[in-house]
Formats: structure tokens, C-alpha cells, sequence
């Protein structure tokens, strides 16, 4: 297929989720030039998507903007066999991304910190954590073979005091409005790790962060244009099916003015800032710079 059969047909998968003019929806395609017909697999139940957001929740505002090497989440890429999802972590960052999930259970601290209801169990190397409250699991791999650190096992008593506490932390997660596309969509770019972190390509860090369990903010300054990003999203199926349950206008919102994009209801922002955020590194692209200024 050519090229610009592949920016058609994107151009129309974004007019259709957007409801943007046909042109405009043409200048998004362009960014990307691919039309993805066959996206990352979903997770197929309600309760994978739920564990995967909290997932990505928790990743999201434990590293904020000190990834390394452009990590967001700490996960560099992911696998997927049918429902079930391995995420292969940073190397560097892969310790501090258990200790964080695990946060109820590790220290100092208890179960209303990390993921609510996780549990877990070594298996070759591989730590499988898999919630107490409903049916799902993911692996958990360092990128780099290396075995992972898992924390000793709890007595059962402590745990079956904890649960409770657990499922009243995990109701949190529960919104009348928008939760269930806030978890689709977060278990969409939990699955692909490497088109969100395009956003810190530039400078290995971007800033990325929750409002409490109602959106999932991810800014940066070079590299990618709102545009880019969100055109690749969009060509990944990030958004697909979602002008099903939302009013055409929320699926995707671009203000171009602002450099921001919105994605299913506002559950996800996208921003890029108009300054380098990291001027004074010899990294730091140098017509970025020049676009800052004019």
C-alpha cells in the first residue's frame, strides 16, 4: 500500500474519532504516515483494564520526569500473549518500579500505597504480580535477563487484615463518568510503552503524572510536535471505538494554539511545552531552541 493511501485512510480514522475537517485530519495523518490495521491486542476483560491503570498510576507518579533513558513508565517495551501482558523494565529503573507497585508491602508502609490488592510470586526470574480483589496478572521481567528483586513473602494473616482496606482503596478507582474509558485507555499505552516514550525521546525525561485517578498528564519540550504524538497514538488505535461510548468531540481534541491534545473525554493530556525545559544541556535539540524563540 502506498504512502498516501496510508495517510487517507488515517486521515479518515482521525476525522471519524475527532470529528476535525477532513483536511485537518489529513495534516495529523501526514505526521505518521501509517495506518496500523492491526493494533496492540486489548486487554479483553474489565479487570485486566482496571489492573493495568492502576498500574500505570502508580508508575506514572512515582517517576514523573526522572526516567532514564526515556522510560516513562520504566518500561521499555512490552510482549503480549492474547490476554496476558509482560512488561520489560528499565534495567536501572526495574527495582524501584516493583518497590512502587508493591508499595503497601514493602517498608515501612501498608496496602493503601502501590496497587490495591496486588500480590505476587517469583517464577524463574519473572515476578507475576496479580491482584487479590479480581482476576488479572501481569509479569514483570528486567529488560536485560537479569533476575528481578522480589521482596519476603507476608504471613497470611497480615494480608487477609489488609484486603479490606484494599478493595476500599481499589472503589477509589471507580468514577460514575469515565472510568472505564480512563482504563481502556491507560491499559492501551501501558501495552505500548514505546510510543509513549517518544514523548521523552529528546532528553531521556518528560513529566508525566495523574490528577488523582481522573486523568493521565504526560508533557515535554522537544522532539515530537503535539501533533506527531497524537497522530501515532491515533494510528496505533489508541483511541479506536471510543466515539462509540463519547460524544465524537471528546474521543480527540487537538488545540493547536495551546499545543494540546485530549483523548477519551480527557482522560489522557498531551502538552508540549513552547520552552526547552533543558536549555542549558548540550542535549538539548538545537532547532527546538530556535522554534522556542520566534
Amino acid at each position: 500500500m502506498s504512502t498516501s493511501d496510508n495517510v487517507t485512510r488515517l486521515a479518515r480514522r482521525i476525522q471519524r474519532l475527532t470529528g476535525l475537517p477532513l483536511w485537518r485530519s489529513r495534516e495529523l495523518a501526514r505526521q505518521v504516515r501509517v495506518f496500523v490495521k492491526y493494533p496492540a491486542p486489548d486487554a479483553t476483560t474489565h479487570a485486566q483494564r482496571r489492573f493495568e491503570a492502576m498500574v500505570v498510576g502508580v508508575l506514572a507518579n512515582a517517576f514523573r520526569d526522572r526516567q532514564r533513558d526515556g522510560a516513562m513508565l520504566g518500561v521499555l517495551f512490552a510482549t503480549h500473549d492474547g490476554d496476558g501482558l509482560t512488561l520489560h523494565l528499565h534495567p536501572e529503573m526495574a527495582d524501584e518500579a516493583v518497590g512502587e507497585l508493591l508499595a503497601g508491602w514493602t517498608g515501612a508502609r501498608r496496602a493503601v500505597e502501590g496497587v490495591p490488592g496486588v500480590r505476587w510470586s517469583a517464577r524463574d526470574g519473572r515476578l507475576v504480580i496479580e491482584s487479590a480483589i479480581f482476576p488479572a496478572r501481569i509479569t514483570l521481567v528486567r529488560a536485560d535477563g537479569a533476575p528481578l528483586w522480589v521482596p519476603d513473602e507476608l504471613p497470611d494473616e497480615i494480608v487477609l487484615v489488609a484486603l479490606q482496606s484494599e478493595v476500599a482503596h481499589a472503589s477509589s478507582w471507580d468514577r460514575p463518568d469515565a472510568s472505564d474509558v480512563r482504563d481502556l485507555l491507560w491499559s492501551r499505552l501501558l501495552r505500548r510503552p514505546t510510543l509513549l516514550n517518544r514523548a521523552a525521546a529528546a532528553h531521556g525525561v518528560a513529566n508525566c503524572y495523574t490528577h488523582d485517578v481522573v486523568d493521565l498528564v504526560i508533557e515535554w519540550c522537544c522532539g515530537d510536535s503535539v501533533e506527531a504524538l497524537l497522530a501515532a497514538l491515533l494510528a496505533h488505535g489508541l483511541a479506536d471505538g471510543l466515539a462509540d461510548g463519547l460524544a465524537v468531540a471528546h474521543a480527540a481534541e487537538f488545540y493547536r494554539a495551546s499545543a494540546t491534545a485530549m483523548i477519551g473525554g480527557r482522560t489522557v493530556v498531551l502538552r508540549r511545552h513552547g520552552l526547552c525545559d533543558h536549555e542549558d544541556s548540550p542535549d538539548a535539540p538545537t532547532s527546538d531552541r530556535a522554534e522556542a524563540v520566534r
